[in-house]
């Protein structure tokens, strides 16, 4: 894999200094980071001090005056190399200003943009609607709200993928006052088709996205959003699925969120609302279909940074997630038990951070995430202290 990169780093060198249409600049991370020791999905490397680190690289090539090619790799600890975003840009098409890309292309849904990055993200992760891992679990689509473990280990549906990064088709466009936005893409923003085996569409139709968004005055944004479509998986193939030989368009998402992004002076402010739903149906051991209650949630998130001089900011993102009531047979290691409650523990967090900027390149951040869960009889200690350097070049 290191000889791969190299590999790729020394072609891409290369051809921009022989071609100055391709943009090469990028961004690196490291820092240290300690949670507290408690049983949760937010508590990180078992609750033990450890080091981090995050490289982005972001190359795009110009082709002619409206066509582009662009692209974003990504490798963390894991060491894997990740392929973020790759896609092509053909803008203002026919002189109509309708612009459309193809590809990994960056999912047109809220007001998130760069700030999934570390140098634009004054915080360490991203909303709490992006990262919380829910009781739905991933491998079987069965609602393990019982036994809290197995969706803390990783195996639960987020609302929200993360970046939000899916291969499909997008068409846009900002006409007066006004931006809009609609894409077709292999899989949802709940579970992007990118991270199915192959990057391939696991579904058997395409999840659809659009976006209005408005600037009324310079410094005020206000959209909305909507997304549909299957976060099922085929599960043909697998007889211990909840879904089996069942079809998996028959189980669509439908999400909608407003957004507003804010600025004046030294202050600014983005919030996002969102409520989703997962229609949710499940087999017996003899394959009759039984109707579930639906799950709904609902996820907010608001953000506010002041700049206290020029190179110090302070910044503070509060979040939460509310889980509907259900009343259904839910499954436990013991077997179905009959379960009437939130599918989910309802989520809050708080996050304080300081924002050095040492220099145009140099960012250094100190970031507190205060994490609290409801309906547990005690909540689990899983506060986490980040400390960051963010280089970009």
């Amino acid at each position: 894999m290191q000889k791969f990169l190299m590999m790729i780093l020394a072609a891409v060198w290369c051809v921009s200094a022989a071609w100055s249409q391709i943009e090469v600049s990028g961004e690196g991370s490291v820092g240290y980071l300690k949670s507290e020791q408690g049983f949760s999905q937010y508590v990180i490397d078992n609750g033990n001090p450890t080091f981090i680190w995050r490289w982005d690289l972001f190359a795009n090539m110009r082709i002619s005056d409206n066509v582009s090619l662009m692209s974003n790799f990504r490798m963390l600890q894991d060491e894997v190399f990740h392929i973020d975003y790759f896609a092509l840009r053909v803008t203002d098409i026919g002189s109509t200003g309708v612009n459309a890309q193809m590809g990994l292309i960056d999912l047109p849904f809220g007001n998130l943009g760069n700030r999934r990055f570390p140098k634009e993200n004054p915080f360490y992760d991203l909303p709490l609607m992006n990262e919380h891992l829910t009781s739905l679990c991933e491998s079987d689509y069965k609602l393990w709200v019982l036994e809290p473990q197995f969706a803390v280990k990783g195996d639960g549906v987020r609302l929200l993928d993360q970046g939000l990064y899916d291969l499909g088709v997008e068409a846009f466009g900002r006409f007066g006052i006004f931006d809009c936005a609609a894409a077709l893409v292999n899989g949802m923003i709940s579970e992007t088709g990118v991270y199915a085996p192959k990057g391939l569409n696991a579904n058997s139709g395409f999840g659809g996205i659009l976006r209005a968004a408005a600037t009324p005055m310079t410094g005020l944004t206000i959209g909305v959003s909507y997304a549909t479509g299957s976060f099922m998986e085929d599960q043909h193939d697998d007889t211990n699925s909840a879904i089996y030989q069942e079809d998996p368009s028959e189980y669509p998402q439908h999400i909608v969120m407003g957004d507003v992004d804010f600025s004046v002076g030294y202050f600014t402010m983005y919030a996002q609302a969102g409520y989703n739903v997962w229609t949710f149906n499940d087999a017996d051991d003899d394959n009759r279909k039984i109707s579930h209650s639906d799950l709904k949630a609902f996820a907010y998130s608001v953000e506010a940074t002041y700049a206290l001089t020029p190179r110090l900011t302070l910044a503070a993102r509060a979040g939460g997630l509310l889980f509907n009531t259900i009343e259904d047979s839910v499954p436990t290691f013991s077997g179905l038990v009959h379960y009437s409650g939130h599918w989910d523990r309802d989520e809050f967090r708080l996050e304080t951070a300081l924002n050095v900027h040492v220099s145009r390149e140099l960012l250094l951040k100190a970031v507190y995430e205060w994490n609290r869960t409801y309906d547990v009889s005690q909540d689990p200690l899983d506060d986490v202290f980040i400390l960051q350097s963010v280089v970009s070049f």
